[in-house]
C-alpha cells in the first residue's frame, strides 16, 4: 500500500490557526480533558445533561444532536489523515459538551446552541460519502480544512457566548 502524501501546507495553517484560536479562548482549566475525548463519550455526556435538565422538568429534546453526532463520526473519518500527528481532532466534538452544559442553565441560549449544531450536522453529512471518493484530492482537503476551521469558529463563539457573564 503506497504512502499517502502529506497535506498542503496551507490545508495544514487552516487547521493550526483554528486549533490556536480556540484554545486561546478556552480555558485551560474548561478544555483539560479535551485530547482524550472521543465522541462516544461526548454523545455519552449530552445524554447525560438531557437527563439532568429531564430532572429538573426541563427537557430539550437533545436527541436532535444525534445526526450532528453521526455527521462528525463520518467528517472525522475524512479528516484524519489531517489530523495525523496533530492534537486537532477531540477539538471538533470536545467543545460540545461544554457549551452545551453551561448553557443548559439558559433554555433560550440552549435552543440557539442546538439549532447551530443541527445546522452544522445538514452541512457534514456528505463527508460520509465524500470522504472515501476525494481523500487524496488537495482541493477536498481544503474544504475539509475550511469545516474544520468553521466548526471551531463555532465553538469559539458559542463559548464566549455562554461565557460572557462570567459562567467560565
Amino acid at each position: 500500500m503506497p504512502l499517502r502524501k502529506a497535506p498542503p501546507a496551507d490545508v495544514r495553517q487552516t487547521m493550526h490557526t483554528a486549533f490556536k484560536e480556540l484554545q486561546g479562548t478556552i480555558t485551560t482549566d474548561d478544555s483539560r480533558g479535551f485530547p482524550e475525548s472521543t465522541l462516544s463519550r461526548v454523545r455519552e455526556e449530552a445524554l447525560d445533561i438531557e437527563n439532568r435538565l429531564a430532572a429538573r422538568r426541563s427537557l430539550r429534546n437533545m436527541r436532535r444532536l444525534m445526526p450532528l453526532f453521526t455527521a462528525l463520526e463520518h467528517y472525522s473519518k475524512s479528516i484524519d489523515v489531517l489530523c495525523n500527528g496533530t492534537p486537532y481532532m477531540p477539538w471538533i466534538w470536545a467543545p460540545i459538551t461544554l457549551i452545551l452544559r453551561i448553557a443548559s442553565e439558559y433554555v433560550e441560549a440552549f435552543e440557539k446552541l442546538v439549532e447551530g449544531y443541527s445546522r452544522i450536522a445538514a452541512s457534514l453529512q456528505r463527508f460520509g460519502l465524500l470522504g472515501h471518493a476525494f481523500s487524496d484530492d488537495t482541493r477536498f482537503q481544503q474544504t475539509l480544512a475550511i469545516f474544520y476551521a468553521d466548526i471551531l469558529e463555532y465553538h469559539k463563539h458559542a463559548y464566549k457566548f455562554v461565557c460572557r457573564n462570567g459562567k467560565c
